[in-house]
């Protein structure tokens, strides 16, 4: 059937000669769809005469490079890629709903008409944005002065884009990166850039990975938030140094501790050894004890003559 319609208008186009085809002329834009949307083909009129209405009869898209039609439409019949189909009656323009990469190129827009037959080069041109970037590093806890690699990926993207890499001062680095580009089963890009250093510096961190579509313009961005062993280590240093001092300090005060209760336990022995001692003196001084015992005969006899 697609042959058949492509030779009822290769035929009537013979037979309406090119005056017809002179008088009018179809236009159509370049489309710019985007992969799992709807795309429309802008296609228009251009006459020369005047005339109420262009009635479409017929019309059929044939892809580059390829021999039969792709696309074709009789009498607001449609056959062929049902992505494919008129927006309205007698509206030269097309709809293509689902569109993918594999649509992307140059085709062969043919019209028949009430007005002779038309026919116009359109292009597709197909755009897909890339997925957000991931950013993953090696070794996993990077050592601060040691070799590190920095790996971005993002993917689901077309056309072919790009990656750049900035550190926290954001100089770029991108200089120093490898870009590799793959293409997946459903003609989307897959990019992965490895950024590698010699001796890699915890200063540097945070590094940016950036993504640029094919027209640099940014698509998405991640933040690389790699652990550094050096980093560990320091942190270690101080809380060892920090627990030193504790416990310096606690040795100190047990000690003073120590001291004080030493020094109060002598103190304390040294008075008891004391009160004892106070008798014997006072025995060698015999006329001392005399007089203490008249004091207390005297007492005595007082008390007896108040009575």
């Amino acid at each position: 059937m697609a042959v058949q319609a492509v030779l009822l208008l290769i035929l009537m186009s013979v037979s309406l000669g090119n005056t017809q085809t002179e008088m009018l002329k179809l236009e159509c834009q370049t489309a710019v769809g985007v992969v799992g949307q709807t795309t429309k083909l802008c296609c228009s009129f251009k006459k020369n005469f005047k005339a109420d209405q262009i009635n479409i009869t017929a019309g059929f898209v044939t892809k580059r490079g390829e021999r039969d039609p792709l696309f074709w439409f009789k009498k607001g019949v449609a056959n062929g890629d049902h992505r494919f189909k008129p927006p309205s009656l007698n509206d030269p323009s097309l709809l293509l709903t689902d569109t993918a990469v594999s649509d992307e190129g140059q085709y062969d827009y043919t019209v028949l008409t009430n007005r002779g037959i038309t026919k116009e080069a359109l292009r597709i041109n197909v755009t897909a944005k890339y997925n957000p970037p991931s950013v993953s590093t090696w070794p996993e806890k990077i050592e601060e002065g040691s070799p590190a690699e920095l790996n971005c990926i993002a993917s689901g993207g077309y056309p072919a884009g790009t990656i750049q890499w900035f550190d926290s001062t954001n100089t770029n680095w991108t200089m120093n990166a490898t870009l590799e580009i793959t293409e997946r089963e459903d003609q989307l890009l897959h990019l992965s850039s490895k950024l590698t250093f010699a001796k890699i510096n915890s200063s540097w961190a945070p590094f940016k990975c950036v993504v640029l579509n094919s027209k640099f313009v940014k698509d998405g961005e991640t933040t690389s938030h790699q652990s550094h062993t050096g980093d560990e280590d320091r942190s270690g240093d101080t809380g060892f140094i920090g627990g030193s001092v504790i416990a310096g300090l606690i040795v100190i005060g047990l000690i003073i501790v120590g001291l004080l209760l030493a020094l109060l336990y002598r103190r304390r022995h040294v008075q008891q050894a004391r009160r004892p001692s106070a008798q014997p003196i006072l025995r060698d001084f015999p006329g001392i004890t005399r007089q203490a015992g008249a004091d207390a005969d005297a007492d005595i006899d007082a008390d007896e003559i108040i009575r």
